[in-house]
């Protein structure tokens, strides 16, 4: 189990915008006191996913960490699953959806961040909960039907924060995908 420590996550002012980088650093200090080979190869290949999917927005190099019948599963917030691109069943559908996401600015370094409290591991699977934290521009809030917060306009980008639990089964040293789920009462507020 591990923790990640977490600066103050919200002021009078609003909340800070998400920055991935902390938890590719949190992965690759896990990755660094792992002692079972297997286990540090997954998170590995869980870091070179991230870094290609989030920082470089590289489709081969993404896609290249994941097996052909690959199955991405999202629950929770209905708003929040249609923005993903709901599931995504087979190679081509999850490379669309990548495309999509890296395109409209949802997998940037600062658009993404998963803080984790609780971090699993074993032979099969990657499982973490804690919370993701998810920067949207308010326009793009109006049109998937969520509220703006008090105070917020179109203009303003908004993070919400909000439990969330994934998990990652693998099979033959690839991704199979992940089973994201996001509670649906998270907070959104003003980004500073």
């Amino acid at each position: 189990m591990a923790t990640v420590e977490r600066d103050e996550e919200s002021t009078r002012a609003g909340a800070r915008r998400p920055d991935m980088a902390r938890f590719i650093e949190f992965l690759e200090a896990r990755k660094a006191e792992t002692k079972n080979p297997k286990h540090a190869a997954m998170i590995g290949l869980l870091i070179e996913h991230s870094v290609a999917e989030v920082r470089d927005h590289d489709i081969d190099r993404t896609m290249a960490t994941l097996v052909p019948d690959c199955v991405y599963h999202y629950y929770g917030d209905l708003a929040m699953v249609e923005h993903s691109g709901g599931p995504a069943i087979g190679r081509d559908t999850v490379h669309a959806n990548y495309l999509t996401n890296m395109a409209n600015g949802s997998l940037n370094m600062d658009s993404l961040e998963v803080e984790v409290d609780h971090f699993f591991i074993n032979d099969d699977a990657i499982a973490w909960d804690g919370y993701a934290r998810m920067r949207m521009p308010g326009q793009a809030l109006v049109e998937a039907g969520i509220p703006l917060p008090d105070g917020g306009t179109v203009d303003d980008d908004f993070v919400q924060r909000a439990r969330q639990a994934i998990v990652i089964p693998f099979r033959d040293g690839l991704m199979v995908g992940e089973d994201f789920y996001l509670d649906s009462r998270g907070t959104w507020e003003v980004a500073i």
